[in-house]
């Protein structure tokens, strides 16, 4: 192995390792809530893990992407966009909604794409002229990138940023929401469903939820994962629109629609319940996971998911 992949594996672990440690704490806790927030309060692990990911991503991944630019999740989510937004696609998902409306025009500042980009780390799409990002971040790899815990930061009528932080988003105002390599930070289904429910309040009707999930594995290994998300969010009118298996991921776009009819308490909860990883199910023994009605997974797939971080291999 050469250095430069040493160096990478050790950057992934560190990441890992962070992933691992909220998960235990959350199972000695009983409690998402508290063991995310004393989480947000451990300031030299939040920089410890922004510095790994912006080295990881900006010297490992960004050289892969290079050498096979067909493995990036940067260039999947821009040439979505570009399709959807620029090109016929959006036009082509109407068709096949079968609705004979008169759809509004969609509405450009400055003739840009309005995406938010959460965990945005050090703000990858900012390649991109035609796109105006709003790049956010739990801790931010660099000062250009906004500080924002996306589970508790409010949504309500107005976008409103003060040093660098994002005190409130406003709803349905961008045409994108990009979650990269995000749900799979958080330790319990709850929150991944939180994440996506105030997704959908931001986007403006008909934008787009991009969902990227890292997985090495064949599309198929963990397929009943990816169609669990896909039944949750459609309940709250994010229809997935396209789905593509990447060398190192899962990539996804849900296209916003009105929700018909509104989502109960009950509802939620259950939906919620949807939004689970393999990892979810590491401290069950195996007679445990046996009488787990809703799912069941090989122990290759328990001990899959995020542990496989893209990097460069020899």
């Amino acid at each position: 192995m050469s250095q430069q992949s040493e160096d990478g594996k050790v950057l992934a672990d560190i990441i890992k390792n962070v992933h691992r440690r909220l998960r235990q704490e959350l199972k000695e806790s009983g409690d998402s809530e508290s063991s995310w927030i004393n989480h947000c309060r451990n300031e030299d692990r939040l920089k410890e893990y922004a510095k790994s990911m912006h080295q990881l991503a900006t010297e490992h991944w960004e050289r892969l992407r290079e050498s096979n630019p067909d493995t990036s999740r940067i260039n999947w989510t821009w040439s979505f966009l570009s399709n959807y937004f620029l090109g016929n696609g959006c036009e082509i998902q109407r068709q096949k909604s079968k609705l004979y409306i008169d759809w509004p025009k969609l509405m450009f500042k400055d003739s840009k794409i309005s995406v938010l980009d959460v965990g945005s780390c050090y703000n990858p799409f900012k390649e991109f002229k035609e796109l105006d990002v709003l790049p956010v971040d739990l801790c931010p790899a660099l000062e250009s990138v906004y500080q924002c815990d996306f589970l508790t930061v409010p949504v309500g009528e107005k976008t409103f940023l003060e040093d660098q932080s994002v005190l409130s988003l406003a709803s349905s105002s961008f045409h994108c929401v990009v979650f990269s390599f995000l749900l799979e930070y958080f330790p319990s289904c709850s929150q991944r469903w939180t994440c996506c429910e105030k997704a959908q309040q931001l986007l403006m009707e008909e934008g787009v939820l991009v969902i990227i999930t890292p997985d090495s594995k064949a599309a198929h290994s963990n397929s009943k994962v990816m169609r669990s998300w896909r039944e949750a969010l459609e309940a709250i009118g994010l229809k997935r629109i396209k789905y593509e298996k990447l060398l190192h991921a899962h990539c996804m776009a849900f296209r916003k629609t009105s929700i018909d009819p509104p989502i109960t308490s009950d509802d939620r909860q259950l939906l919620a319940s949807k939004m689970y990883i393999p990892q979810d199910f590491h401290s069950q023994s195996d007679s445990e996971q046996e009488e787990n009605d809703h799912i069941k997974f090989t122990e290759e797939e328990v001990a899959e998911g995020f542990t496989y971080l893209p990097m460069l291999n020899d």
